[in-house]
C-alpha cells in the first residue's frame, strides 16, 4: 500500500518545501500562505487550522508549535536540509527519489508538464541549457510557468541524498 503524504511547512523551512516539491510531494509552504492570505505572518493558529482542512503534515522547528499539534505534526531537529530529509525518511519512511515528471514546481507546488518541444521555449533558456538538455517540463500555474531540467543541481542532490 502507497502513503501519499502532504505536507505544510512553516516559514523556517523554505529549503525543505523545495526539496519536498521536487521529490513529488504536495507541500504548501507556510510564506506562500502570507501571498494567499494577505498577511506579514501567519500566526500558529492559522497553520494548524490549514493543516487540519488540508490535511496536511505540519513540519516544523518550532517546539511549542510541534507540543500544541503533535498528533499532525513533525518536529525537526538541527540545521540542514539533508538532516532534515533524514529525519523524515527514519520517522515517515518517505522515498527520496526525483522524478521530474511526477514533481511539483519548487517554487508554487504546481504540477508540471513535459514540453514536447524544446523549440517553444528556447527564448527562455540559457544557450548551453538549450544545447545540453532535451527534456523540459513547465510548472502548469499561469503565474509562475517555471521551466526544469535534470541539470547538473539535481546530480549533486542525488549525490548527496546517498549519503543520508
Amino acid at each position: 500500500m502507497v502513503i501519499f503524504f502532504k505536507f505544510l511547512i512553516d516559514a523556517m523551512l523554505g529549503r525543505l518545501a523545495r526539496f519536498l516539491r521536487i521529490f513529488g510531494y504536495d507541500t504548501v509552504y507556510a510564506n506562500d500562505l502570507e501571498k494567499e492570505l494577505n498577511i506579514d505572518s501567519i500566526p500558529d493558529d492559522n497553520l494548524i487550522e490549514y493543516a487540519k482542512e488540508t490535511n496536511r503534515i505540519l513540519i516544523t522547528k518550532d517546539l511549542l508549535l510541534y507540543k500544541r499539534f503533535k498528533d499532525q505534526c513533525f518536529f525537526l531537529e538541527g540545521e540542514d536540509v539533508y538532516g532534515y530529509l533524514s529525519q523524515l525518511r527514519a520517522k515517515l519512511d518517505l522515498i527520496f527519489k526525483i522524478n521530474i515528471g511526477k514533481a511539483h514546481c519548487s517554487i508554487c507546488n504546481s504540477k508540471l508538464e513535459e514540453i514536447k518541444n524544446k523549440n517553444l521555449i528556447k527564448d527562455k533558456l540559457e544557450n548551453d541549457t538549450f544545447k545540453y538538455y532535451n527534456e523540459f517540463y513547465q510548472c502548469l500555474n499561469s503565474n509562475c510557468k517555471k521551466i526544469f531540467w535534470n541539470g547538473s543541481h539535481i546530480k549533486d542532490i542525488e549525490k548527496k541524498l546517498e549519503n543520508i
